[in-house]
């Protein structure tokens, strides 16, 4: 039954043939499709078909085209299997680019090898086909042998036809080395003979890289553990011999809690000989006896706080503990080994502690001692400015009422009994300015040192003209201290500085001022005073200066240098000034040499 071409085939309609049909038909047009796309209705639904098909007018001898010829061949199933194999390559090559891996092929009867870019890249090489007697001279020269032995067996027969090896190549270009681990297959032809060579290789240099160093760290870790253990074992050892032939009682103490954890007792679960020995108490009584039934206060006692605390904070403590039940007394150090125990390190200090007792008695004896003596002296000076003050009243009234009748004799003894009054009224107040020292310091206020200066200046502003004296200061600080005594010690540093110049040249008197760390001036103190702040005072002249063997000997209570002829004074002043910036717990020194001045350092706490 004839019908039109797209009533006897419905479902080719709307895809773009009659277009096709029509331009053949009416402008002579062929139409020629490989693998054309044309949807079809099949086994009940709509599938996609490839057609390889021509549309092509047929025409009659005077060129009328009289119909169309349409010659199709489906080709669905190749186009299938080809979009499958083009997939599959694309899926090998992404999972080559993922595993970083590269292909080659060996053509073993011409001797020729094509690899991927990736491994010609690896090896540095640019051209294909390059013989296999070559490729081997990129592999290190250490793994050389093992390739050429693997590719040898696989060209042997189909049963060793695969290899499978990882080996160093060294890069043409940049002379990089790299691992490659390299998976083949060897084809055969029928009666044996290799043909060709097909395989993976891939980079391995990070995984070996890696596996090198976990090899060595496990070697490193093997012998790390066998020196602990031979460490151990030695300390072991050593842990017993300390213990057995160490001099120190040592211990461990277990605590007791109640029920609701509280500390309540202790017990003594290891001694050493020595710990028996200091104790004085027989190994079962020591072991077996609980710490209040020896000492029943013992938890409330310095000793008994002391291992509470060091078990909270874990931070060793010292001590002495007298233990009453052998009339010992024991030196202890307290270290924390866990939250219930206790390490005790100790001795016996009894011969130790009952001087160091008798000598702390001594000690209060002289403290009370220098207390009376200072109190005597005070009392004494200030009891004697009243007789000498009369001695200098009447001595001058006598003189004014017998001037006119005196002889020169007279008048001289008369000048000897005014001086030597003068010499001991200055000698009682300068001993009563050092008891007041003595006695400390009763105010604690802020102190300008630079007012206390410019105060001490204007009182010896006399002395100063008289020298002709240059002084040249800086801003000094405000300390904590007492107003008195530090204006009195600068009186008497700068009162000594004008006293001791030279006769033949004008006075010079420089003041410096810093902020130190105490190890920055003195080295040799300790830890805890060489890092504390301080403020230094350095005040030098060029006086006469002293021997540097006398320095220290100068700040003792009456010590002078040079005779009462010579330089008046009562040997007081320096002595005075010690004691103030001792009582401020500073330091004070003296730099000097003879004739070339002398330098006074004061040092106090910041």
């Amino acid at each position: 039954m004839q019908k039109p071409v797209f009533e006897a085939l419905p479902d080719a309609r709307d895809q773009g043939l009659e277009r096709l049909m029509a331009d053949a038909y009416h402008k002579g047009l062929t139409h020629k499709f490989d693998e054309r796309p044309v949807e079809l209705f099949r086994n009940g639904k709509y599938e996609t078909t490839y057609l390889n098909f021509v549309y092509q007018p047929y025409k009659d001898g005077q060129g009328n085209i009289l119909g169309i010829l349409a010659i199709a061949n489906e080709v669905t199933e190749q186009v299938r299997t080809r979009k499958r194999i083009e997939e599959n390559r694309e899926e090998l090559r992404m999972a080559m680019e993922v595993a970083e891996l590269g292909a080659y092929r060996v053509d073993l009867v011409n001797d020729k090898a094509n690899y991927s870019q990736r491994i010609m890249d690896w090896f540095g090489f640019d051209v294909q086909g390059l013989s296999m007697k070559i490729i081997p001279t990129f592999v290190h020269e250490e793994d050389r042998q093992k390739v050429l032995d693997a590719l040898t067996l696989s060209y042997s027969s189909k049963e060793n036809s695969r290899h499978d090896i990882t080996y160093r190549v060294i890069n043409a270009k940049d002379g990089k080395i790299r691992y490659l681990h390299s998976t083949g297959q060897t084809y055969f032809t029928e009666d044996g003979k290799p043909y060709s060579m097909v395989g993976m290789i891939q980079d391995v240099t990070s995984q070996v890289l890696y596996q090198q160093q976990l090899e060595a760290s496990e070697e490193e870790l093997t012998t790390r553990v066998g020196e602990r253990t031979k460490e151990l074992e030695t300390q072991t050892n050593l842990l017993n011999n300390i213990l057995v032939n160490s001099n120190n009682g040592i211990s461990v103490t277990e605590m007791i809690r109640d029920e609701k954890g509280n500390i309540v007792d202790a017990s003594t679960i290891l001694a050493n000989d020595a710990a028996i020995k200091f104790t004085g108490l027989p190994r079962e009584v020591y072991l077996s006896t609980t710490a209040k039934e020896l000492d029943p206060n013992i938890l409330e006692s310095t000793y008994g706080k002391t291992c509470l605390q060091t078990l909270a904070t874990g931070e060793p403590s010292f001590t002495q503990y007298f233990l009453e039940a052998t009339g010992r007394w024991l030196e202890l150090t307290m270290s924390k080994m866990d939250d219930d125990h206790l390490i005790h390190i100790f001795t016996d200090v009894t011969p130790i502690k009952e001087t160091q007792l008798r000598l702390e008695h001594l000690v209060e004896d002289l403290k009370r001692s220098n207390s009376n003596l200072e109190e005597f002296a005070y009392a004494a000076s200030h009891d004697m400015q009243e007789p000498i003050r009369k001695i200098q009243f009447f001595s001058d009234r006598l003189q004014d009422e017998l001037r006119e009748s005196l002889n020169e004799r007279q008048k001289y003894l008369f000048d000897r009994l005014q001086n030597a009054s003068d010499r001991m009224r200055t000698l009682i107040d300068d001993l009563l300015a050092y008891s007041r020292v003595s006695r400390g310091y009763f105010e604690n206020s802020e102190v300008d040192l630079h007012q206390k200066l410019q105060l001490v200046l204007g009182d010896l502003e006399l002395q100063v003209q008289e020298k002709n004296a240059r002084i040249h200061t800086v801003p000094l600080p405000t300390i904590k201290g007492n107003s008195r005594q530090l204006q009195q010690m600068f009186h008497n540093i700068l009162g000594n500085a004008l006293k001791y110049s030279k006769n033949n040249e004008p006075a010079r008197i420089d003041i410096f001022y810093e902020k130190v760390k105490g190890m920055e001036v003195q080295p040799e103190f300790s830890i805890e005073e060489g890092n504390r702040q301080f403020h230094l005072i350095i005040i030098r002249d060029n006086g006469i200066g002293f021997k540097q063997s006398d320095a220290e000997r100068i700040f003792n209570v009456f010590t002078r240098l040079h005779g009462a002829s010579e330089y008046k004074g009562t040997g007081v002043g320096l002595s005075i000034a010690r004691k103030v910036v001792e009582n401020h717990k500073g330091y004070i020194w003296a730099e000097s040499e003879p004739d070339k001045g002398a330098a006074f350092k004061i040092m106090l706490p910041a």
